[in-house]
């Protein structure tokens, strides 16, 4: 197989052994130039840089994607680009061009996840092939050339900054002709036994979006660029400034009150103990400079830029939201402000964590949190063409499980971390299961059977261990200790049986001794959870919430009851974490007080509201989070689903997954006025609206054909349906 796809080609790089950290550490170029006879009918390059890397032919880019290949278990698992770059040659004389990145393959820095000392690690490199109307003629191998001092990004690392000497900018080396003698001889490495090479198939990262700066004002440090929302990304710059003039570039989210950048504590010692943080750096040449970096990227709304000689031209300044290209399914809106200020800052914080995974965050971590990612997924199915990514990056985590089942909290993982628990382990049940009741296809479900059973087996074995793991729930008040994180395992291991057998029906298995585990299990956590009258004695919203959504309790009357009193008795504050909030608002609806999720969703402080009051454009990491942590998180942001589920009312069902049969129940809250949207399923496009006009609730709904839709027991038909509903009886009517 990997001979097919690569031929004899081997790794190249332009070092033999990776650098220790320093501030002068050059990206390396590489150029090859070769022949080709005849007519080009096709031509087709295979490229893998497991530190990015930028390709060039003729002096153009092969690609508009950025930052590839993408992440990966570099030991374990290459995933390897495929272009057509028929247009770029030419019969005769022709020139490859590459520049080798560091990413997290060769994270050089000190810091607390310790990627300096990955068993990965390697100097930059790549791997490529070209083929001509089928044949090869052009593999990285021993005869490329390679230049360090030649380069003019002197300093780069994914999650520090990029320094750009513009003396040292010379493109003539992207072209035939050019006098490469004092350009060395490069490294050879094989392609790692034991790594598999598998072709990306999901959307690449770009420069998704171009932003200009709302405002450019003088402070005491330099000029203040102020982007007027938080992205993931970077800022380009054109201008002109003496030879030599050291010029710099600060990112950052937030500002303190002498607009000065203020990292939250993201800065720390503890985190970064010796590089830069989000720091760019540009040396000018004397001549028009335009500058951006192109192997780091940052999460910011203002650059401050510190060095210059004169204010710098709005004009010649903006930045790009880099992330994942994937296509919008869905949009929202509503009567209520802060209600229209979560979905669209929802959407602007996932979109800036589609990174080749889903990370927690683009300005400390950049990190595939797997927990974040759990606490998200089905809203990311409902408003994103996420399909193509979840499966790139499920084939990552099954890659990681280890020999006892064991999961690590981020993927891909070097190995940094364990013990975070099922709270992070559960996105391996997770994106299988809800893509399967969101799309219908169970590919992914079934062929996990495997890694789920593994896994049952060893969170089984830490239960009987009493064995309590790092995460609860995550980020609740009280630091998760409203919850008991026993209570969560015993839950979630109850959750990852039922998924299991799901799988195992659909895979037209039986596993009946997982069957008899379930229903012991089942029998064990209401005995342990439940007193003698039925009623819950671990009495959290989280623990309320989980226990009515998943069906575990005698009396579902007692726990609906008691829920509602929990939410009054916590004066509709918001008590849940990260995995509370998955269950909280569909169970406070589920038992008939959909207004009380409304209330804690626009009211509850610190909330929602704190951040809409703040002037925030993306969801944070902290609810009351102005002087700690990330401004940009989406782990918050699983209350979009709940807009579409409730609000609009469309919701699919595991027992019809694909939105094959659709039960509309939207909820009417008068305070709210309307709301309207549309969810693109995998069967069509679904628009829904209502609004309280003249003492009457009106719900229209657009149903397209080959879905089978009901409302309040009546069947829809395909086109427009509306009705109206009496706001006291809430009997509704056809019209």
């Amino acid at each position: 197989m990997l001979q097919n796809i690569f031929g004899g080609a081997v790794f190249i790089k332009a070092q033999k052994e990776p650098s220790s950290f320093s501030l002068y550490d050059p990206i390396p170029l590489f150029r090859r130039e070769f022949v080709i006879e005849g007519k080009i009918e096709r031509a087709e390059i295979v490229v893998q840089s497991p530190g990015f890397a930028c390709y060039y032919i003729n002096g153009l880019s092969i690609t508009e994607d950025i930052f590839i290949s993408p992440l990966s278990n570099y030991n374990k698992l290459l995933w390897y680009n495929t272009y057509d770059v028929t247009g770029l040659l030419r019969e005769g004389k022709n020139v490859i061009g590459v520049m080798a990145g560091n990413g997290f393959f060769n994270e050089s820095f000190k810091t607390v996840w310790h990627y300096q000392n990955s068993l990965w690690r390697d100097a930059p490199q790549f791997l490529l092939s070209l083929k001509v109307n089928g044949k090869t003629v052009l593999n990285s191998d021993g005869s490329w050339k390679a230049s360090r001092e030649h380069s003019p990004i002197i300093y780069s690392h994914l999650r520090s900054g990029e320094y750009y000497d513009a003396r040292k900018a010379d493109d003539r080396w992207l072209f035939v002709g050019y006098n490469d003698a004092d350009w060395h001889g490069v490294y050879c490495r094989p392609i790692p036994e034991g790594a598999a090479l598998r072709p990306i198939s999901c959307q690449p990262v770009r420069e998704a979006e171009r932003i200009r700066p709302v405002a450019v004002q003088k402070t005491a440090e330099g000029y203040l660029v102020d982007f007027g929302v938080t992205i993931s990304g970077y800022m380009e710059i054109t201008l002109q400034e003496p030879r030599g003039s050291e010029i710099l570039f600060r990112y950052t989210e937030d500002l303190d009150e002498y607009l000065r950048p203020k990292y939250n504590k993201m800065d720390e010692p503890y985190f970064y103990p010796e590089s830069p943080f989000h720091l760019n750096k540009l040396i000018a040449s004397g001549g028009v400079d335009t500058f951006k970096p192109r192997f780091c990227y940052h999460g910011f709304r203002y650059v401050l830029i510190e060095g210059l000689s004169k204010a710098p031209d709005p004009a010649l300044i903006c930045a790009y939201f880099t992330h994942q290209d994937v296509a919008r399914t869905a949009a929202f809106q509503s009567g209520n402000p802060i209600l229209n200020f979560i979905y669209n800052a929802g959407i602007r914080s996932t979109y800036s964590n589609l990174f080749w995974c889903l990370t927690d965050c683009p300005t400390r971590e950049k990190f595939g949190w797997t927990n974040d990612a759990a606490a998200t997924a089905e809203q990311i199915l409902v408003n994103f063409d996420i399909k193509p990514l979840f499966e790139k990056w499920f084939e990552d985590i099954k890659v990681e499980m280890r020999e006892n089942g064991e999961m690590p909290g981020i993927v891909p993982s070097n190995g940094w971390g364990d013990n975070w628990g099922p709270v992070c382990d559960n996105l391996l049940f997770e994106l299988p299961y809800r893509t399967y009741v969101y799309t219908g296809d169970s590919s992914m479900l079934t062929e996990a059977i495997p890694y789920f059973e593994r896994y049952v087996a060893f969170l089984w074995q830490k239960k009987q261990e009493d064995h309590v793991f790092i995460l609860g729930d995550w980020l609740g008040r009280g630091s998760s200790k409203l919850t008991p994180k026993e209570f969560v395992r015993d839950f979630y291991l109850i959750r990852f049986l039922r998924v299991t057998l799901l799988a195992h029906r659909l895979a037209g298995s039986d596993a009946p001794a997982l069957t008899a585990r379930l229903s012991e299990l089942t029998e064990e956590f209401l005995h342990r959870y439940l007193d003698k009258n039925g009623a819950a004695t671990v009495t959290s919203q989280t623990a309320l919430a989980i226990m009515l959504e998943n069906g575990l309790y005698r009396s579902r009357e007692i726990i609906a009851g008691q829920l509602v009193d929990a939410v009054v008795r916590d004066e509709f504050k918001l008590t849940s974490g990260m995995v509370g909030i998955q269950y909280l608002y569909d169970a406070l609806t589920a038992c008939g007080h959909p207004e009380y999720a409304y209330k804690i969703i626009t009211e509850s402080e610190p909330g929602y509201k704190t951040w809409y009051e703040a002037g925030a454009t993306t969801l944070w990491e902290t609810w009351d989070g102005k002087d700690k942590g990330s401004h940009n998180h989406h782990m918050f942001s699983n209350v979009l689903g709940w807009f579409f589920k409730s609000l609009l009312g469309i919701a699919p069902r595991e027992e019809a997954p694909g939105f094959a049969e659709v039960e509309l129940k939207p909820v009417f809250i008068k305070e709210l006025g309307f709301v309207r949207g549309f969810e693109d399923t995998v069967r069509g496009r679904i628009e829904a609206e209502w609004s309280y006009v003249e003492g009457a609730f009106v719900y229209k709904v657009v149903v397209p054909e080959g879905i089978k839709a009901t409302f309040r027991g009546q069947t829809l038909s395909a086109g427009v349906n509306e009705f109206v509903c009496d706001p006291i009886t809430m009997k509704c009517q056809a019209r």
